[in-house]
């Protein structure tokens, strides 16, 4: 039972690490910056602040890739206003995809 129990943490785990980005609905767009991000404090930084811009649908912080991903709607913010929020930590961002 114990080592059932070890099997499911580690499955969720893994399948929490990998999440999938759902498909774009009408009106929404999806960026990736390349941040200079460096440790689990930057990163949590942006996941309190970031969410909580006007527009901002989802977002994902990726700390090995020192990526942050965004989707957002189009209508009620851009590329520029979300990268300046970025920046408005303290941190640097370069648009490295972006999709709509």
């Amino acid at each position: 039972m114990k080592n059932l129990k070890i099997a499911l943490l580690a499955l969720t785990t893994m399948l929490g690490a990998t999440t999938l980005h759902a498909a774009l609905k009408p009106g929404e767009a999806e960026v990736t910056f390349k941040t200079t991000i460096h440790c689990d404090h930057c990163k949590e930084r942006l996941e309190k602040s970031i969410p909580y811009e006007k527009g901002v649908v989802d977002m994902e912080v990726n700390l090995s890739d020192k990526t942050v991903w965004v989707k957002y709607k189009a209508e009620k913010t851009s590329v520029e206003s979300i990268k300046k929020a970025i920046e408005k930590l303290g941190y640097e961002a370069e648009v490295v995809t972006k999709k709509s």
